[in-house]
């Protein structure tokens, strides 16, 4: 990238609710240093925006990437469409934790909301393997990751279509502040999916709270979409 970048006569929508505006913008080593009426810049690239709008980048706050984006990581459609950041591990179901053991049924569960690919190795284990592995094919985006409630519960207990015990409820707290700790920005749940579906709230609550310890964030699949929402 150009160490400057002036972008000239942009119609700016910044989204401060403010009403939009013409201005230049300067960008110089990859920070907007400058947003007005900026007549020249020595050595910078100039892109004609007339006509065109200016915003911040938009933020993807559902995607189900996970995936896709260790096999294609410059998710090229959706920077064209101005996403500069995306929210993985949706719907309580998604890449980590993934004990070696639950691989195979575990790819089957998720293929419908991520597909599948043996592109990857898939002995990654945990959040921190799986970051490790967005990191290293340095996606086009900003990546953030909700640790999905499914992969906490598969890990502690299996996919058996039951409630925990003490002993797994306590393995679920621990595993949560693991993720946590290996940069999760929060937990998900998605109670119409499996095995999400098989839990009550009180598992749900008990991870919350460890999520809260880290001013992280919940995130929530009702459990019907259907006849029963209301």
């Amino acid at each position: 990238m150009k160490t400057k970048i002036l972008i000239k006569n942009g119609t700016v929508i910044d989204g401060t609710g403010n009403p939009r505006y013409t201005a230049d913008i300067l960008v110089k080593e990859d920070k907007i240093v400058k947003i007005g009426n900026i007549s020249d810049e020595d050595g910078a690239e100039v892109i004609d925006a007339s006509g065109l709008v200016a915003a911040p980048g938009f933020i993807d706050t559902h995607s189900h990437s996970d995936l896709q984006i260790l096999v294609n990581p410059e998710v090229a459609p959706k920077v064209m469409q101005g996403i500069t950041t995306e929210i993985l591990g949706q719907d309580g179901i998604s890449m980590a934790p993934l004990p070696v053991e639950y691989i195979s049924p575990w790819r089957k569960n998720l293929a419908g909301l991520d597909g599948d690919s043996d592109k990857i190795n898939w002995e990654y284990k945990n959040t921190e393997g799986y970051l490790k592995m967005l990191e290293e094919v340095k996606p086009g985006l900003n990546e953030c990751y909700l640790v999905p409630h499914g992969n906490i519960r598969m890990e502690a207990m299996g996919l058996e279509n039951r409630l925990p015990n003490e002993e797994e409820l306590q393995k679920m707290r621990d595993i949560t502040r693991r993720e946590m700790e290996a940069g999760a920005i929060g937990l998900s749940t998605g109670l119409i999916y499996m095995p999400c579906a098989y839990s009550e709230a009180k598992e749900i609550i008990e991870m919350c709270k460890v999520v809260a310890e880290f001013d992280g964030n919940f995130v929530i699949h009702q459990r019907s979409e259907a006849d029963t929402i209301l």
